[in-house]
């Protein structure tokens, strides 16, 4: 890796992507490319990041239609929010919405919480930045997690199971009350009160009881979690809790609160482990302590991105 040529591409990127770079700049910056392949290299690394938010999901879009997803221009004025719009954007954690009717699929923006009344009595809350969405029939009740978090407490019919599915893996019950995680490369489930079976990955189902927690990936369900259903329930209190979590899914779930976009820059820093609490109301104060703690240091090349990099 060269870092020399890693941090000319991102000031070269800073001052392109401004507006203000003129006829004199844009030929030092074709000199810059030509001068080593590792600029050129460099370059298109960063400009394929940038490319990667007008396609992946996230949180800041509005919720529940009526403006079109910001362009990545648009998305840049996100970060005159700051530390101040990250507080406001955490105003509405205390404040939960009740539907009843609702449509098929449910989504919550950055920082906003939901609870949801179902058809059959079951009860969802829904995380920050997290997408639900339901399909009930005469046989089974279900509820698919596509991105995020979800507290969901069934109501009892034994005629008719609850089930949660997310990634490769279901989650279910008849009575009881579930949180399934999504996160990068897991998914999480804590019972918080009766029992459910989970099963993924076409391995054999195993039975969760009450204050058990386990992760499931593509190898299936992994041992249980010691004190993960704390962990996993404390985002209804407002904290984050991580408890040797890797750094990618520590973004993840910061995203969800932070008024602006974190990547990671570096790909082997996923791997790093992170242990700590925060306090979803503080998302900015809540990175700087993690970053603190670890070989990294963050970039802030425009308003509303935070790149996280290797010192």
């Amino acid at each position: 890796m060269d870092r020399d040529a890693r941090d000319e591409a991102l000031a070269w990127f800073v001052r392109l992507q401004s507006g203000d770079a003129d006829a004199a700049d844009r030929a030092a910056f074709a000199d810059w490319l030509a001068r080593d392949p590792a600029n050129r290299h460099e370059y298109d690394r960063l400009s394929g990041v940038w490319a990667d938010l007008g396609r992946v999901p996230d949180p800041r879009r509005p919720v529940g239609g009526g403006r079109a997803a910001p362009t990545r221009r648009r998305f840049l004025s996100f970060g005159a929010l700051g530390v101040g719009g990250a507080a406001a954007c955490a105003a509405g954690l205390g404040a939960a919405v009740v539907l009843t009717g609702w449509p098929g699929e449910v989504r919550t923006g950055t920082g906003e919480r939901r609870s949801l009344a179902l058809a059959d009595g079951s009860a969802v809350d829904l995380d920050a930045g997290s997408a639900l969405a339901v399909d009930f029939s005469a046989a089974e009740r279900r509820v698919r997690l596509i991105e995020g978090r979800a507290r969901v407490a069934a109501a009892p019919d034994p005629g008719r199971p609850f089930v949660v599915a997310c990634a490769d893996g279901i989650v279910t019950m008849v009575e009881a009350t579930v949180v399934v995680h999504r996160q990068p490369d897991s998914v999480v489930v804590a019972v918080e009160k009766g029992t459910a079976t989970l099963a993924a990955a076409g391995r054999p189902p195993v039975r969760l009881a009450a204050g058990e927690c386990r992760a499931y990936g593509p190898d299936g369900p992994g041992p249980l979690l010691r004190d993960g259903v704390a962990a996993e329930t404390a985002w209804r209190q407002g904290r984050l809790v991580f408890q040797g979590q890797p750094l990618d899914a520590v973004v993840a779930d910061l995203n969800r609160y932070h008024p602006a976009r974190i990547l990671l820059w570096d790909r082997p820093l996923a791997a790093l482990r992170v242990d700590g609490s925060v306090d979803v109301g503080r998302p900015d104060a809540a990175l700087n302590a993690i970053i603190r703690t670890l070989p990294v240091r963050t970039l802030r090349p425009f308003p509303g991105l935070v790149i996280i990099r290797s010192v």
